[in-house]
């Protein structure tokens, strides 16, 4: 059985084996899907063949890390390994208590872009227990990376530079970085943290807000 975490310091994840089940079945029906018997996954995405096996029966629950390089194996946004859904939107509005998640390696993944139509963005909250992260390995991927802490104390690592954040930090970077982040209090901490491809259409923050020219 699962429970949400909310603002509750004392509140927890636990973790059922059906989901561990749930979330290994999925990832090994994109893979059959796109046509890769495990060999080729696992060295697409530069994992052991033995991690791979045990992640897709449900056997252990992968790090986000793991998932990271998974979903860029795949050609899939991470969001697909948490809902199996079709659906294909231009807007998606989503309540506060109706938040698409699943739980994955000590933390609650919350999908804000459930479902959106030619998504080019992938925006999360993440609530983490103690100890959580995203995996022992720095991880590399394409665009840019933003995260905003909520709650907590978050510690990126970017190429071996540590930004420790506080609630209201926030950090964003081109994602080819090498960089890892974890939760460094011992309590629970939550952020947002969107990932998004390189854009060739700058200053777009200007066709949004209307700003006088004398703070430009």
């Amino acid at each position: 059985m699962k429970t949400k975490l909310g603002n509750d310091s004392n509140s927890q994840i636990t973790y059922s084996k059906a989901e561990e089940e749930q979330l290994g079945e999925r990832i090994r029906s994109i893979r059959t899907r796109k046509g890769y018997t495990q060999k080729q996954m696992a060295d697409k995405s530069k994992l052991n063949i033995n991690t791979l096996s045990m992640v897709e029966k449900g056997k252990t629950s992968p790090s986000i890390g793991t998932l990271q390089r998974l979903a860029r194996a795949l050609n899939v946004p991470i969001a697909e390994f948490f809902d199996s859904s079709e659906s294909s939107n231009k807007i998606v509005f989503t309540p506060q208590h109706s938040r698409p998640d699943a739980t994955c390696c000590h933390a609650l993944i919350q999908n804000l872009a459930k479902g959106i139509k030619n998504s080019t963005i992938e925006p999360f909250i993440i609530t983490m227990q103690k100890d959580a992260g995203s995996g022992g390995r720095s991880l590399i991927h394409s665009g840019f990376e933003f995260a905003f802490c909520l709650s907590g104390e978050i510690l990126y690592q970017i190429e071996e530079i540590e930004y420790p954040m506080k609630p209201g930090d926030s950090i964003v970077f081109p994602a080819q970085m090498p960089h890892r982040w974890e939760n460094a209090s011992k309590n629970e901490s939550q952020m947002i943290i969107v990932f998004t491809p390189l854009f060739q259409t700058p200053d777009q923050g200007k066709t949004h807000f209307q700003f006088d020219e004398r703070e430009e």
